[in-house]
Order: structure tokens, then sequence, then C-alpha cells
């Protein structure tokens, strides 16, 4: 039954991802350049209902889900989210948009998989030697913004969520446009 809801959730974000078209690479374009900003707020609406969600769900059935924090390598997470950005930017897929790219007949959708998969394969081969060394400089161990802030999860989540509701509203979709 998991595997089934796993299935639902992929089907629907796969629509939805769809709909706002951010499986066009002319689209997240216009959004990296901050002209047009649906693909950035229904990202944002993502997060948003996700975690108030799973931390509402976590606060009825806790063996539901299991947390696994990973430690926060700042080095480690500034470079993985330059390489990722650039392969963003060039490519104009992350990894969910080009599978709804393939989906949608886009060839140049499955040179970026492909491009993510050879990545992925080269960072699997050289992670021993030249990055494990590298990310685990400023290390500051398993800490989430809840430890931080020492608020519970579900309370950070609804306010996190809410200022994310709140830029959802005020943003306008097209930059420039009247509202």
């Amino acid at each position: 039954m998991t595997a089934f809801y796993g299935l639902l959730i992929g089907v629907a974000m796969g629509f939805f991802i769809q709909r706002v078209r951010a499986s066009s690479p002319a689209m997240i374009v216009r959004n990296l350049r901050l002209e047009n900003l649906s693909v950035i707020k229904f990202m944002a609406l993502t997060m948003a209902v996700g975690m108030v969600l799973v931390y509402a769900l976590n606060l009825v059935i806790p063996s539901a889900l299991h947390f696994d924090v990973k430690p926060t390598y700042v080095l480690g997470v500034l470079l993985g989210g330059l390489v990722f950005g650039v392969g963003f930017g060039i490519g104009g897929y992350c990894p969910g948009t080009s599978v709804v790219g393939i989906g949608e007949g886009r060839k140049d959708a499955i040179v970026a998989m492909l491009g993510g998969v050879v990545g992925a394969l080269v960072f699997t081969l050289v992670y021993t030697t030249l990055i494990a060394p590298l990310v685990k400089v400023a290390d500051l161990g398993k800490i989430t913004l809840a430890d931080v802030t020492h608020l519970s999860p579900f309370v950070l989540a609804v306010i996190v969520s809410a200022v994310f509701l709140v830029a959802i509203k005020l943003l306008p979709t097209e930059v420039g446009a009247k509202r």
C-alpha cells in the first residue's frame, strides 16, 4: 500500500509540474531570470503544504515516518548547490522535471536525465578520494532549524509555511505585470 501512495503522490506531482509548465526549459529559464515566478511559487506551495502535512502526520502517528537528518556540511552543500544550479541553468531541467519532460516526449529531457546519471556516477567514483574530505569542511553535524530555534518541528513548519504562503500571495507571477 505504501508503494501505491508513493505512486499516487508522484502522479499528482507530475500533473502539477506539467500544469505549471515546469517541464519546459524555456519556463525554467524565465523563472531563473525572475521574469516569471510560477514555478518558484509552485515549489514554495509544494514545500509549504508538504511540511505541514508531514509534521502533522508525525504528530498523529509518530511511527509512520522516519526522519534521518543528514549532517550539515556547509561547504559540501554550497558546492553541491553550485553544481546542481549550473546543471539546472544549462539543461533547464531538475530530476523531477526531466521525468515529466521525458513523459511529454522531449528529447532534451532524456539528455538531461542521462547527464544526471553520468554526474551521479562520476560523483560516486571520486567521492572517497576527492569529495569526502572537502565536503566535511565546516561540518555542523546533524542540526535542524528546530534545534537552532528551540521550536517544535510542527510549529516551525507552520511558521515557515505561513511565510511561504504570504510570499506566494504577495509576489506577482509575471514580474513587471500589474496585479
